[in-house]
C-alpha cells in the first residue's frame, strides 16, 4: 500500500483529505506539532514535533518514509524545512524566495500594476482606507483583527494602535469593495497549470471579516486568468490560492486555503492531480477547463449559525434567512455520517477558544 505523509492534521480543512486519501487506498500518516489536538482519527502513525527544532525532528519523521512515498505540506515552517532538507519522498513546493515575496502585500501589488491586474493602491490618501497588516505570516492577530476599515483620522489613529507590536509592518491601502473571490491552483514544476478551482464567500465569521463560514464553487474567466498570470510570472510551483475582492486582487495564500473542503464538494480531483504531478503522469490544462462542479455550496459549523444569528443581532433578517436557506442545501465541510468522530473531535477543540 503506497503511503503519504501530511501535516497541519489538527486543522479542519485536512479533514476531509485525510478522509480522500484513505478512499483512494492510500495509507496516510500525519505530521502534528507537540500539543496541538489531532482532528483525524485515522492516521495510520501520528509524528509529534517541536516547534523548536523543526528541521531536526523532521529529519528523524522522513526516515521511516522512502523514494515511493509522498508528502502533502502546507505549514508555513514545515514547507520551509522541507526546502532546507529535501528529503528522499516525493513533493512539490514553491519556491521559497517567492513565498517570502508574495507575503509582503505592497510588493505584490507591484508586482499586479505590472501585469494589468486590478489590485488596491498603496498608500492612499483618501478615505476610506484600508490599514492592514503588510506580511500577517508571523503575527498573533486573528484574521479579523489583522486589518481595519478606516473613514477619518480618528478611526485611523485607532486601528494603527490596534495593530500593538506590528505598527511598523502597516500598509495603506485604497478601499476596494465587492464579493471575496479565492482561486486555488495547482501548477507543475514547469509552473503549468494542472488544477484549480474558484470559490465565492457567501458569509464570513466574523460577520465584519473573517474565513468563510459559508462558500460555493464558481467561476470567472477573468479571476481564473488573473490569477494563473500572477502565479506564471512567479515561476510558482505546487499549490497557492490567489484572493480577489471583486476583480481587485487582495493577497495570495502559499499554504492550505480554509475552504479547502469544498474541493470534495464541488467533486474536483484537485489532490489526485498533486499526486499525478508527482508521478509526471499528470495533464495540463488552460484557464477555460472547468474541471470542477459549479454552485456546490459549503459551510462550516458552528461559524455558520454563529454568523446568521449576528446578521439577526444586527437587524439584518432577510440576509439571515438567505444564509440559512444556503446552509439548508450545503454540505458540512468535516462532518460525516459514515466517519462522524472527526466532527467531534474538532467541537471539541473548540471548547475554550474564541472562535
Amino acid at each position: 500500500m503506497q503511503r503519504i505523509l501530511i501535516d497541519n492534521i489538527d486543522k479542519r480543512m485536512t479533514v476531509p483529505l485525510v478522509e480522500y486519501l484513505i478512499k483512494e487506498g492510500y495509507e496516510v500518516h500525519g505530521i502534528n506539532f507537540k500539543n496541538a489536538k489531532v482532528i483525524s482519527n485515522r492516521l495510520k502513525t501520528v509524528y509529534e514535533i517541536s516547534k523548536e527544532s523543526v528541521k531536526e525532528d523532521l529529519q528523524k519523521v522522513f526516515a521511516h518514509f522512502n523514494q515511493e512515498d509522498y508528502l502533502i505540506v502546507g505549514n508555513p515552517r514545515i514547507i520551509e524545512a522541507v526546502d532546507e532538507i529535501k528529503p528522499e519522498i516525493k513533493y512539490i513546493i514553491p519556491n521559497q524566495e517567492n513565498v517570502v515575496k508574495i507575503t509582503n502585500k505592497k510588493w505584490l501589488m507591484e508586482l499586479a500594476y505590472d501585469l494589468n491586474v486590478k489590485a488596491p493602491k498603496n498608500n492612499a490618501k483618501e478615505y476610506p482606507l484600508v490599514v492592514k497588516l503588510n506580511n500577517s505570516e508571523n503575527t498573533n492577530l486573528k484574521p479579523q483583527q489583522r486589518y481595519k476599515i478606516v473613514h477619518n483620522d480618528t478611526e485611523y489613529e485607532q486601528a494603527v494602535k490596534a495593530m500593538g507590536n506590528d505598527q511598523e509592518n502597516i500598509l495603506v491601502q485604497e478601499y476596494v469593495t465587492g464579493s471575496g473571490f479565492g482561486v486555488s491552483m495547482l501548477l507543475d514544476q514547469e509552473s503549468n497549470l494542472v488544477d484549480y478551482i474558484m470559490h465565492e464567500r457567501l458569509l464570513e465569521y466574523p460577520v465584519a471579516g473573517g474565513p468563510s463560514a459559508i462558500c460555493v464553487s464558481r467561476y470567472n474567466k477573468e479571476l481564473v486568468s488573473n490569477a494563473y498570470k500572477i502565479l506564471k510570472a512567479l515561476k510558482w510551483t505546487g499549490y497557492a490560492m490567489v484572493e480577489f475582492k471583486g476583480d481587485y486582487l487582495i493577497e495570495i495564500n502559499p499554504r492550505y486555503w480554509g475552504s479547502m473542503p469544498l474541493l470534495f464538494v464541488a467533486e474536483s480531483d484537485f489532490f489526485k492531480n498533486y499526486i499525478r504531478i508527482l508521478d509526471n503522469t499528470h495533464k495540463v490544462i488552460d484557464e477555460t477547463v472547468i474541471p470542477y462542479k459549479l454552485n456546490r455550496k459549503m459551510y462550516y459549523c458552528p461559524q455558520a449559525f454563529l454568523a446568521v444569528l449576528a446578521l439577526i443581532k444586527k437587524g439584518k433578517l432577510g440576509k439571515a434567512l438567505k444564509m440559512l436557506g444556503n446552509i439548508i442545501v450545503a454540505k458540512e465541510g468535516i462532518l460525516s455520517i459514515k466517519n462522524p468522530v472527526p466532527f467531534i473531535n474538532y467541537i471539541k477543540s473548540l471548547v475554550g477558544r474564541n472562535i
